[in-house]
């Protein structure tokens, strides 16, 4: 699945995960990004003593389908601000949930570096059961809690402690892992968490969506998690990443392995609309099999040239032949698959929509039309009906893009592959976006260190096994579509590669019966003349 890599707030605060290393970017609340002053901070992985204590064992049984890894590989980052102090968690792949604190970060800023990162250590350290690749900030009465979604299909909540150390400097000093009472929220059965947001409606209620690998999004109130408001349900393959909103328009955005990304209204649990479908060469076409694939499925050069000389005589084709031969000559869409999305983005105001999708160079931004005014129907009510999300500005990034998320006011930031690291798009007229990156005291802070240090990103944020497949594809959905090759409601999924390679394969069995039924007519005819 897609992890959560980039995290913001505001416009002055970012946290990024550069492959097995996060950093936190911290700059002036100056409105203009050109002239602001920027600070890096590594976000330092706990030693091995100090996750050792409690460390959860492992029952040999375990669902997210873990594989040797990287202790440090980062799963998910996530950022909030209470009051003057700055927090920042870090989930790794050794099942950690690290803490970060940065009281007074402003203060630190003017006479802050951009050539070199300060490194922090946890401040705070608890153990997870599983890996969690979902994290978000939110809050219980007075209590700050930090909730974590992890790969076994549950939702855990911590305490932030407010009174633990601030994150030091010192290695020696840094904590140890902490044995506080963690409450279990909600659990997914038999399923992963793939997407976790905490949002509240025009009306103050809060919720928590989860995501999950069968396809669907559960909408619980928060923090009365046991009651389930309703459900997301559209997609037809897992969801692979969700942004949710805090707005009176009460917008959730998902997207999932079958290529689609649709936006919802979380209120009313229904779907208003989708983006359009972006269609992609597959990376696994291979002119060998291809080759292959022809030789069984097509006729040989001899069995053309006989079926010539049989429309010559006369013989003519049906129209399933006539059919068979438009597909042909469409061959070349034969390999071409949808492009699942990485990451999706919505703007805190529901102006815009973002993705980001594997394989391809760029982002599509989406405007989301406004909700007619002075209307005596309410909000949910007029978003029940779709809303046209087909117009959008294609930003083309050099390098593959990772993650993408929208800021307070209404920048675009990207974690793309090296050696851009992270590109920041700006709007001026609230209609079309720019790449600032150049003069970004984020981009410029973020990218000097990381360039500085050759960190090297992944090709992408999709786990794959060796043969290129999705590892949260459940293999039920590979089954259940040669299933429904001869259903009344019709054949193979509308995308699947092999639909008109079966297609062929038939019409070439069709032709050797008929070219076997006239060479048996033409001995026929030979005998009887013989015999006369």
């Amino acid at each position: 699945m897609s992890k959560q890599l980039l995290h913001s707030h505001n416009s002055d605060v970012i946290v990024a995960a550069l492959n097995h290393r996060a950093f936190a970017v911290v700059s002036s609340s100056s409105s203009d990004q050109t002239s602001q002053n920027a600070i890096v901070y590594e976000l330092m992985a706990p030693s091995s003593k100090s996750s050792s204590t409690d460390a959860p064992k492992s029952d040999g049984n375990d669902k997210s389908g873990d594989k040797p890894n990287d202790d440090n590989e980062i799963q998910a980052v996530c950022c909030t601000k209470v009051g003057s102090c700055l927090w920042f968690a870090v989930s790794r792949g050794v099942k950690t949930l690290s803490l970060y604190s940065i009281p007074d970060a402003e203060s630190n800023i003017e006479g802050g570096s951009e050539e070199t990162a300060k490194l922090l250590y946890p401040s705070a350290i608890y153990n997870l059961p599983k890996r969690a690749r979902s994290l978000a900030f939110t809050s219980v009465d007075d209590l700050q809690v930090i909730v974590a979604g992890d790969l076994s299909g549950d939702a855990i909540a911590f305490p932030v402690p407010t009174d633990a150390p601030s994150s030091t400097c010192d290695e020696n000093e840094a904590v140890k892992a902490m044995s506080t009472p963690k409450r279990l929220l909600l659990g997914h059965t038999a399923s992963m968490l793939t997407g976790l947001s905490v949002v509240s409606n025009d009306q103050q209620q809060q919720f928590i969506l989860t995501a999950d690998r069968d396809e669907k999004v559960r909408i619980s109130y928060f923090p009365e998690t046991h009651i389930i408001h309703g459900y997301l349900l559209g997609h037809s393959s897992f969801i692979s990443c969700m942004d949710a909103i805090s707005n009176e328009r009460s917008l959730c955005l998902t997207a999932s392995g079958d290529g689609t990304s649709r936006l919802w209204d979380y209120q009313t649990c229904k779907e208003v609309g989708m983006l359009p479908v972006v269609i992609k060469k597959s990376a696994q076409e291979d002119v060998g099999e291809m080759e292959e694939v022809d030789d069984e499925g097509k006729p040989t050069p001899e069995e053309k040239d006989e079926m010539e000389e049989n429309d010559v005589e006369g013989e003519e084709e049906d129209d399933f032949d006539e059919d068979f031969d438009d597909e042909e000559e469409e061959e070349s869409f034969d390999h071409h698959t949808v492009a699942v999305p990485l990451s999706v983005a919505l703007h805190p105001d529901a102006k815009f929509a973002a993705v980001a999708r594997d394989e391809i160079q760029s982002i599509d931004i989406h405007p989301i039309p406004p909700v007619a005014e002075k209307s005596s129907l309410s909000t949910s009510f007029q978003l029940s009906n779709f809303v046209s999300l087909h117009q959008k500005q294609t930003l083309e990034c050099k390098s593959q893009p990772l993650a993408v998320r929208f800021t307070s006011d209404s920048s675009v930031l990207v974690l793309a592959r090296e050696p851009e690291y992270l590109l920041h798009f700006s709007t001026n007229d609230g209609a079309s976006f720019n790449d600032i990156s150049q003069s970004s005291c984020l981009t410029k802070a973020l990218c000097k260190v990381a360039q500085s240090q050759n960190i090297t990103m992944p090709a992408t944020t999709l786990e794959r096994n060796d043969y290129g497949e999705c590892t949260l594809q459940k293999k039920e959905d590979r089954k259940e579509l040669t299933a429904q090759q001869n259903t009344e409601k019709g054949g193979l999924h509308w995308n699947d590669p092999g639909r008109k390679v079966t297609a062929k394969k038939a019409q070439a069995r069709k032709r050797h019966r008929k070219k076997e039924q006239q060479k048996a007519e033409g001995e026929k005819e030979t005998n009887e003349e013989a015999s006369n």
